[in-house]
């Protein structure tokens, strides 16, 4: 029986047939034309391999310089998001602070040197309290100076001679005085009220009368410190009632001036 005759196998190798056998076993050959475009297209392929190694060399630092620009762009926003929501400074309240920490600033001080009435001198506080009771309990003023030695004045006046004679109104009480001179720290705008005050009491105390411009120059003042003003408003009392008790309430203010 007689075998099936092979048949030739033909393959196409641009677009020419060629034949191909297994007896040859040998695989068509290219032309030199042929050669060339494939090592071309190889040459195309080896540059567009490395010219995808070099993009992918690039690309971790595109990758870090976006990230610092959408650092920079988030944190713009981020900042202007937080100026529009929080209030700007309240200027009065910044008005409001200056105004408290100029009031907070110590003022000038001024020292006057008068003459005080003193009482007694002692060493023991609870000494020179009990004195200062007991001349209040005859209804005349006192105040306590000092720590060690702690003084007990009874009067104050501007001059040696307006002291003594405010002096002299104790001794009916059988209350032994003392006159000296004594330095007072006054502040500096109020230290001619201060000083208008004293005279004014002294005066009174010894029988003489205010002339309307001593009271008038008494009303123009503005007074700030406590014992001052009411040490005014008790010589205003005075002169409306003539009762002695505020006049001697008067003298007890302006020495309160002295602790």
């Amino acid at each position: 029986m007689d075998k099936p005759a092979k048949k030739a196998i033909v393959i196409k190798v641009n677009g020419k047939e060629q034949p191909y056998t297994t007896a040859t076993n040998v695989l068509p050959q290219w032309s030199n034309g042929e050669s060339n475009e494939q090592n071309e297209k190889k040459d195309d392929l080896v540059a567009f391999d490395t010219t995808s190694q070099r993009y992918k060399k690039r690309s971790p630092w595109r990758s870090f310089l976006l990230a610092i620009a959408l650092a920079v762009v988030l944190g713009t926003s981020f900042g202007l998001f937080v100026l529009t929501i929080i209030p700007t400074t309240d200027t009065s309240s910044t008005a409001t602070l200056q105004q408290e920490q100029k009031e907070e600033e110590p003022v000038a001080q001024r020292t006057e040197t008068v003459f005080v009435v003193q009482g007694g001198v002692f060493q023991d506080a609870e000494a020179a309290k009990a004195y200062a009771q007991k001349i209040k309990g005859q209804h005349r003023p006192s105040v306590m100076v000092g720590k060690q030695p702690i003084y007990v004045f009874l009067g104050m006046a501007l001059t040696k001679e307006e002291a003594k004679k405010i002096a002299g109104l104790y001794e009916s009480l059988g209350i032994d005085t003392y006159v000296k001179a004594w330095n007072v720290s006054v502040d500096e705008k109020e230290n001619e009220p201060f000083m208008t005050i004293v005279s004014a009491i002294s005066l009174l105390l010894d029988g003489q009368q205010l002339s309307n411009e001593q009271w008038n120059e008494l009303q123009s003042y503005s007074f700030h410190d406590e014992q001052m003003k009411k040490a005014y408003e008790a010589l205003f009392a005075f002169r409306q009632t003539n009762d002695q008790a505020q006049l001697w309430a008067a003298q007890q203010h302006i020495l309160n001036v002295l602790q």
